[in-house]
């Protein structure tokens, strides 16, 4: 995935514990559910904790992905449900969230809602831009056409920095304050996990999804 040579990516090595574990509970689903727990060592960093972190299945056949697109039954007449688009905030000379996710080619806002001029910038391989000089209350729309951890910066406020994680397809999920998460249904197989910090780093497992049930994946580093 492309990154900067600055990120925690390349600055940290994780230690990783998996522990998948069939859940007892049979489900009358067609598929299984992974979700998990996360856990740090050592104080929180920067006062975050879990909730910067984010999940993802590393690559899912193109039938499970385009089902995933589409999302649950729904009526032929029932209206599709207008797209979600998340908003990447510049407030407080930070960026909030300070990790966005979203996946490869869907749109993100960059809103400047501080009483200052910001200039947000990315020199990462494969997702490059450059805003400008930007007034507040601008808005802007990025789409990033590769998967990646694209780390942003403000050419006026050196201080500033956030990363947008471009997921390769849409089994991800954003870790919550409680260190929990829970990925879509997958059909039953054996996938790659990853699982990216910006303070601690990248790890992956290889996790095994039931056909019925769930698995709990406990990752630590």
């Amino acid at each position: 995935m492309p990154l900067e040579r600055q990120s925690a990516m390349t600055r940290l090595t994780p230690i990783v514990l998996a522990i998948a574990l069939a859940s007892p509970a049979v489900s009358t689903a067609v598929a299984g559910v992974l979700r998990g727990e996360l856990s740090f060592a050592g104080p929180k960093v920067r006062g975050r904790h879990f909730d910067d972190a984010v999940v993802w299945i590393e690559q899912v056949p193109d039938q499970v992905e385009r089902k995933l697109v589409k999302g649950g039954f729904r009526l032929p007449w029932k209206k599709k449900p207008p797209v979600h688009v998340p908003s990447l905030v510049e407030t407080g000379h930070h960026y909030e969230p300070r990790v966005s996710v979203l996946p490869v080619g869907a749109p993100i806002e960059v809103r400047n809602q501080d009483n200052v001029y910001h200039g947000t910038f990315s020199v990462t391989p494969g997702g490059a831009f450059d805003l400008g000089k930007r007034a507040p209350g601008s808005v802007d729309t990025l789409r990033f056409a590769k998967p990646g951890l694209v780390v942003m910066r403000c050419d006026i406020h050196p201080d500033m920095s956030g990363w947008i994680a471009v997921m390769p397809n849409h089994a991800y999920a954003r870790v919550d304050e409680s260190g929990q998460w829970q990925l879509p249904s997958l059909p039953s197989g054996e996938y790659q996990l990853r699982a990216w910090h910006p303070d601690r780093g990248e790890t992956r497992v290889t996790v095994r999804v039931p056909a019925r049930g769930d698995t709990l994946i406990r990752l630590h580093w």
